[in-house]
């Protein structure tokens, strides 16, 4: 098992490639605590090492010194992330290459000048915008039919595209731009989640508006001033003096976020206990105890019932990958669950199943409106709001909660709880 140091800045996502295979294969990799960008890697000890000077770079425990993202990727995975056979590890590095030649290039030309970190040029930013759509397109047609790039398990395919297109995901793909790649968005979302990934990257906060080229920002990270002499001197009190008057309206902006962070603060209260029905659900009989209690509590003026269905079923196949679909989600979901309750169930078998359940929560209209960072699969289901007051309704509610009955001639095959 590899063991080392690595240099980086931090937030970089080319070390994150490194990062999160580590966290998969249990390679002991140390970030450097006392590197400086601009200073660590221009020492000459450093430059001994790598004579690049670049970042990321890694020194295994043995003293192997290796530079180049996927080559200490590699260094630092094991055979399961970089191919179980040689048909999958040609699969792995074409996805590798894929991301670097095809993400990469147009990412850095869209997202870099929107940092302040490159000049902006419109005719580049036009180009790389239609070169991320048809990369987007190819992942969304490679994914339609499977829950990763390679195999059945994540692998550092999987790892390094979604790298490559984080900067993209956080700061330039809003919910509009990004709707028509559905199953691009779910794999990424996915990979987001996972727990390998949140440790390296920490809780991802999916972009909800485009950001745009700042000239403001430009000039100060590239120190552009007008004049010499005593001219120069002039303008900084004042670009600090504005700066600090900044600062509140920014720290505002911040909080407004928060302030509204959950999207049901302004509906009723209403009646019904989610919290006391959860518990009952999952300590007591559903049939005799947990679904009466339902009906006695539930407050139909304030919370509403619905029916959904996958539209997708022939581009699902193994039951397995239909399973971490509805998982992944859930995972997606997760700041919902307190408002919400769902069962959604799997019917048939490999290669011939479908999906659609039960969902209850706050309010009459559908709650995955009320948030972008809930829209990621909704589109990818039919919706239908049920009458709480008929036998129809009811007689729904108990199969699905129950996961028995005759459901309209479907065989059950599995059930998911959302709660």
């Amino acid at each position: 098992m590899a063991s080392g140091t690595l240099y980086t800045f931090p937030d970089n996502f080319r070390a994150f490639k490194a990062l999160i295979a580590a966290q998969y294969s249990g390679a002991d990799v140390k970030i450097s605590p006392g590197f400086k960008f601009g200073e660590t890697n221009k020492s000459k000890s450093f430059l001994e090492k790598f004579p690049l000077g670049k970042v990321p770079a890694f020194e295994s425990a043995s003293g192997d010194c290796l530079f180049e993202s996927n080559a200490i990727a590699q260094y630092v995975s094991n055979a399961q992330l970089m191919g179980a056979n040689s048909r999958d590890a040609a699969f792995v590095q074409q996805w590798i290459n894929f991301a670097d030649n095809e993400v990469l290039p147009a990412s850095c030309t869209w997202v870099f000048p929107c940092l302040g970190i490159m000049q902006f040029n419109k005719q580049e930013t036009e180009k790389a915008k239609e070169q991320v759509k048809k990369a987007l397109g190819v992942l969304n047609g490679h994914l339609s039919k499977r829950t990763f790039l390679v195999g059945e398990r994540i692998s550092q395919a999987d790892i390094s595209v979604a790298c490559n297109l984080l900067l993209l995901y956080k700061h330039v793909l809003d919910p509009s731009f990004r709707a028509p790649y559905i199953h691009t968005n779910r794999w990424f979302t996915t990979l987001v989640n996972q727990p390998q990934f949140s440790a390296v990257i920490g809780p991802l906060k999916m972009c909800s508006k485009m950001a745009e080229f700042d000239s403001k920002k430009f000039a100060e990270l590239h120190g552009q001033t007008a004049g010499s002499g005593k001219k120069e001197k002039q303008p900084k009190p004042a670009a600090k003096k504005k700066e600090k008057e900044a600062e509140p309206e920014e720290e505002e902006e911040e909080e407004k976020p928060r302030e509204s962070k959950d999207p049901f603060a302004s509906f009723p209260k209403g009646t019904f206990n989610f919290d006391e029905f959860k518990r009952e659900y999952s300590n007591k009989d559903t049939l005799t105890e947990a679904l009466p209690y339902f009906w006695k509590n539930f407050d139909k003026e304030n919370y509403s019932i619905w029916f959904c269905e996958y539209k997708y079923n022939d581009e699902l196949a193994k039951i397995f990958m239909t399973s971490n679909l509805i998982r992944g989600m859930f995972q997606r979901l997760e700041k919902l669950n307190k408002n919400a309750f769902a069962s959604m169930c799997i019917f048939g078998e490999d290669n011939k199943n479908t999906v659609s359940g039960v969902w209850v929560w706050k309010g009459h209209q559908l709650a995955f409106e009320l948030s972008p960072d809930w829209q990621i699969d909704y589109e990818s289901y039919s919706w239908k709001k049920l009458d709480p007051n008929t036998e129809e309704t009811k007689n729904l509610v108990k199969e699905y909660f129950a996961w028995e009955g005759n459901f309209n001639g479907k065989k059950f095959n599995q059930g998911k709880i959302f709660k």
